[in-house]
């Protein structure tokens, strides 16, 4: 059924787990419970995960690298029944609530615009976007998914496997984020379907031989910087990205991509509106069974239906009232030559109401004020940084995206 790096997971080990399972009170009368599930053994995960759908439970999942005290406050936080920490045999209480009304996936926000919130989604909504997902997506239905991204998160484990599952399709998830043995395993697999997020993949994408390429690659998460997204695009004979949020999941899915912030069309299970063109961005709000969810991203469907993202709204900067949209900005430092990564942030200024601020990594000492020189001859007057720092690492979080809230509260120690 999978493949878990180099280790093969039949159906008799699903089985045999399953009937394990059943023997455990807090496994076999899960229905309507909420378990927090934090595993280091991932096929051990999916099993159990699995098995929980099947049975109407709700499943919050944990990372395998998470301490108990810290598992035990998210698990508090999911308002979960137990936690099921490193063993299935010694169940943790927690909360004494009543039941769930129906089976879910539990899942909390990446957190980068604020607190992290709880979302929980029936797994009859998953069961729908995995459908919706498949039917618009017949060009993957003879390649072989490698999951090179975490399987407690919705990308990996919903797209990445459950949607692999409902193929007949064997995916393989690596656990081992060693570059060079993914670009290995890749190629073992030729018919391969590459998941992963787009800071590893710009990794694999330098590291690559000159005469090698991608078969299939899929990035989600955060738009590329216009470089990286050039590079991998010229190494990859299929590029992909999909676009969706934690209430809804995956919703727009992008099989010719035209530009870096291209997410495709909209999946058929859902509607979608957004802004006119990309002169008039507008939130993106999706419509699902009659309920309305409000991204809080910004964004425009062209002519043909296509999606592009332009921002978070909470990351738009707003300068004597002209918006600056951070990767608009950061896709023209990029062009500076020694510049190798930026990210634009916005910090609050008495006279503007707010300005841009920029760190950037480079490969060599950058003179600010030849840089401030070279952004006012590229960048409109309003988008020119008014902050300028040099770093050696744009911290990023797993999954390729950047909290511009923390920049924002940081201490400049650069001048204007």
């Amino acid at each position: 059924m999978i493949y878990v790096n180099d280790d093969h997971y039949s159906r008799d080990f699903f089985t045999a787990r399953f009937n394990y399972y059943d023997t455990l009170p807090v496994l076999r009368d899960c229905a309507g419970q909420r378990l927090a599930v934090c595993l280091t053994d991932t096929a051990e995960w999916i099993a159990l995960c699995l098995f929980i759908k099947q049975k109407k439970g709700s499943v919050f999942p944990i990372h395998a690298a998470t301490p108990l005290e810290a598992a035990r406050r998210a698990a508090h936080r999911a308002d979960c029944h137990q936690l099921l920490f490193h063993s299935l045999d010694n169940p943790i209480a927690m909360s004494e609530r009543g039941s769930d009304a129906a089976g879910m996936l539990v899942q909390m926000s990446s957190g980068t615009t604020g607190e992290p919130k709880t979302i929980a989604r029936t797994w009859e909504s998953i069961d729908e976007e995995i459908a919706s997902y498949i039917s618009s997506f017949s060009l993957a239905a003879t390649m072989t998914p490698v999951v090179a991204c975490p399987v407690t998160h919705s990308y990996g484990l919903i797209c990445g496997v459950l949607v692999a599952l409902q193929r007949g399709v064997q995916p393989i998830v690596i656990t081992q984020i060693n570059p060079k043995y993914l670009l290995k395993k890749l190629r073992t697999q030729p018919q391969h379907l590459l998941y992963a997020s787009p800071t590893l993949l710009n990794t694999l994408c330098q590291l690559l031989p000159a005469d090698a390429r991608f078969h299939a690659v899929m990035t989600s998460g955060s738009v590329m910087p216009k470089p990286w997204f050039i590079a991998l695009q010229q190494k990859t004979e299929f590029l992909f990205q999909q676009y969706g949020c934690s209430e809804a999941g995956c919703v727009a899915l992008g099989q010719s991509l035209s530009a870096a912030n291209a997410m495709g069309k909209p999946l058929p299970h859902v509607d979608l509106i957004a802004g006119a063109n990309s002169d008039a961005p507008a939130e993106i709000v999706i419509t699902k069974q009659g309920v309305n969810i409000f991204t809080q991203d910004l964004g425009y469907l062209d002519a043909q239906g296509e999606l592009f993202f332009v921002a978070r709204q909470d990351d738009t900067i707003i300068v004597a009232g002209l918006n600056v949209y951070p990767q608009e900005v950061e896709d023209v430092l990029l062009e500076y030559g020694p510049i190798t990564d930026a990210v634009v942030y916005k910090r609050q200024d008495a006279y503007a109401g707010e300005r841009a601020c920029l760190k950037y990594v480079a490969r060599e000492s950058v003179d600010f004020n030849h840089l401030r020189a070279w952004c006012a001859r590229h960048l409109a007057p309003h988008q020119v940084p008014h902050e300028f720092e040099q770093v050696d690492e744009i911290p990023r979080l797993p999954n390729g995206k950047i909290n511009r809230k923390s920049l924002a509260n940081a201490v400049a120690v650069s001048p204007a």
